[in-house]
């Protein structure tokens, strides 16, 4: 299903040549924004971190005497030309956007889109003209920008025990860290998360990007409901949270 990805704030462009005020949509594989919301409750927001794979739409009006972002996606389109510096943005007063990740590579190739389909560009100079594009994005959109921040969720739980469970994390955005992710997990009887602190654990993940997981194979007791959140701690002293979550042990 297409998910709508920018509304009014939405702008397109390659380089710094702006193709229109726009708003655009995409097939691919999402992985989307968190975030905190007045009351406490974690939210899934319509900013994706990520698009792997599919096709992007692009839709919008412009001035027919100012069409030079239009003639560049045509130029593009003939030429058939691997596109590095797609800007997609979901926000432009806040200059957060995705484009085509240059460390993600597919066969030895970057990432990058290709227009397959650019409609309505035409010689008129008069009035508001209405264009439309589809391009298909090999590889990874990553998203960039001020509020592309480091992103853990609480996936779930299983295994379980009287005294013992496995907990399972996803690390989805490093946010532009450079330095080291430790993820863990805390629990507890309350959102306090008295029992243990992990971060000391050997089974911590650090680093890459995916899932991960942490046995509690002590200080569990049968017949009590724990709950618990994946941590990722970076920046030496910072901290995301995923959301809290419970798991109810056997007799």
């Amino acid at each position: 299903m297409t998910v709508p990805k920018a509304g009014y704030k939405g702008d397109v462009y390659i380089g710094a040549t702006k193709i229109a005020a726009a708003t655009w949509t995409s097939t691919g594989g999402e992985r989307q924004m968190q975030a905190v919301d007045e009351l406490g409750d974690e939210v899934i927001t319509d900013l994706p971190l990520q698009i792997r794979g599919g096709t992007i739409t692009i839709t919008g009006n412009y001035k027919m005497d100012t069409d030079v972002g239009q003639k560049l996606l045509a130029t593009r389109f003939a030429a058939g030309t691997q596109i590095t510096d797609l800007k997609l943005y979901t926000d432009q007063v806040s200059g957060v956007y995705l484009m085509p990740d240059p460390d993600f590579n597919a066969g030895g190739v970057a990432s990058f889109a290709t227009v397959t389909n650019c409609r309505n560009v035409g010689d008129d100079k008069s009035g508001i003209g209405t264009f439309t594009a589809t391009l298909l994005l090999s590889g990874v959109m990553k998203q960039y920008g001020d509020t592309a921040l480091v992103q853990i969720v609480t996936e779930g739980s299983h295994s379980l025990l009287a005294a013992e469970a496995e907990l399972v994390g996803t690390l989805v955005s490093y946010g532009g860290e450079a330095g080291a992710i430790n993820c863990y997990f805390e629990w507890g009887l309350t959102t306090s998360y008295e029992i243990a602190d992990s971060s000391a654990s050997s089974d911590d993940f650090t680093a890459d990007i995916g899932m991960f997981g942490y046995k509690v194979a002590a200080g569990l007791s049968g017949e009590k409901t724990y709950h618990y959140r994946a941590v990722a701690l970076y920046d030496t002293d910072k901290y995301a949270y995923g959301a809290d979550k419970t798991f109810t042990t056997p007799a």
